[in-house]
């Protein structure tokens, strides 16, 4: 029992006593002191795996200036072309090609096929499956360790429940850009995030646009369009911030592409940015939405980590590791950035960054 609910208690048993009045009428005792913060469940990720173009680089945390990656692993061996790539909530590790899909257990010292835990060809009960394989843009697990594989044959995107095996088919299929649909026209499907709560987010383009979508659990209807162009979008709640953290926010983070603010009156339309950005959830449009902080970083890659009350990101060109501050601040810059170590071929190509236990 808590001191307050037992000091008040003790008090109603002395009223009772010497008044024999109904002390349970009188409601509750006054607050003394704020609601406790629930403490936070995930401890901060030890890992920060880098993607560059098929290459793995395994980075402790926290960064700091000197942080050199501690692996270096070819993901797919003798494959010819970067594999498709996920890591999920307890470190483990998927890769694909287009016709199968390897999966390997932390602690990830290689990347060798012997030494995957599981491998899995890719069928129709899978995924969509073309003379060639899939074609496979992206793969992402959900909160509850359920692997998700973005295929642009169809398009589609279908979930793969866990645990998963060699017998594993498609439980959920979610058809993208179907006329009469509300992604009618976005064919082409781009990457996929989750929040906290199981949402999923998708980025899909037209021939003349591209679009943030979002479909929630349990994944019924057909996903609605959010209304901004923003790719690399992740996720931050208020509860993944640990309980002394200062100024916790509920964000969207991403690279916006699109105007900062609405026109004033009588005024043409504000020209459109490329810029890391940062929207407040909820999200509340007004004349349209817009970014509540934003900077003129260009990215390919982006993941927050909140209990450090960091994100980081991967230049869009140059492929270089940058933290900054979480949530984004006004002007914000990064606190210190780290060169891409893969040469010029490599780097500001097929990025990814991910959290890791």
């Amino acid at each position: 029992m808590k001191a307050s609910s037992l000091f008040a208690l003790l008090l109603c048993v002395g009223a009772a006593l010497i008044a024999l009045s109904g002390c349970g009428n009188v409601g509750p005792a006054p607050l003394t002191s704020p609601i406790p913060v629930p403490p936070n469940a995930t401890p901060p990720a030890k890992w920060l795996y880098v993607d560059h173009d098929g290459t793995f680089y395994e980075y402790s945390l926290p960064l700091n200036e000197a942080s050199k990656p501690v692996r270096v692993l070819d993901e797919w061996p003798r494959l010819g072309f970067p594999p498709t790539i996920a890591v999920g909530p307890y470190g483990d590790v998927a890769v694909a090609s287009p016709t199968s899909l390897r999966i390997f257990h932390p602690p990830i010292t290689s990347f060798d096929p012997k030494g995957a835990k599981l491998s899995i060809k890719l069928t129709p009960a899978i995924t969509e499956v073309g003379t060639s394989g899939a074609d496979l843009v992206d793969m992402e697990y959900d909160p509850n360790d359920n692997l998700w594989l973005l295929n642009n044959l169809g398009p589609e995107i279908d979930e793969l429940p866990h645990p998963l095996s060699k017998q594993s088919i498609s439980t959920v299929r979610v058809p993208f850009g179907q006329p009469g649909s509300k992604t009618a026209g976005f064919t082409s499907i781009t990457e996929a995030r989750f929040d906290v709560n199981a949402t999923l987010y998708v980025y899909a383009s037209s021939t003349t646009r591209r679009r943030l979508f979002k479909l929630a659990f349990p994944y019924a209807k057909q996903p609605s369009g959010m209304g901004i162009d923003l790719s690399q979008a992740d996720f931050v709640d208020s509860s993944q911030y640990l309980p002394a953290s200062k100024n916790p926010a509920s964000v969207i983070l991403g690279q916006y592409y699109g105007p900062l603010h609405s026109p004033h009156p009588g005024d043409p339309p504000s020209p459109p940015v490329d810029a890391l950005s940062q929207f407040d959830e909820p999200l509340m449009p007004v004349n349209g939405l817009f970014p509540s902080e934003h900077t003129g970083a260009v990215v390919g890659a982006l993941a927050a980590d909140a209990p450090r009350q960091l994100f980081y990101t991967l230049d869009l060109s140059v492929g270089s590791l940058s933290p900054y501050t979480l949530p984004m601040p006004y002007r914000a810059q990064p606190k210190f950035t780290l060169s891409c170590l893969g040469g010029a071929s490599q780097c500001g190509a097929h990025e990814h960054l991910f959290l890791a236990p």
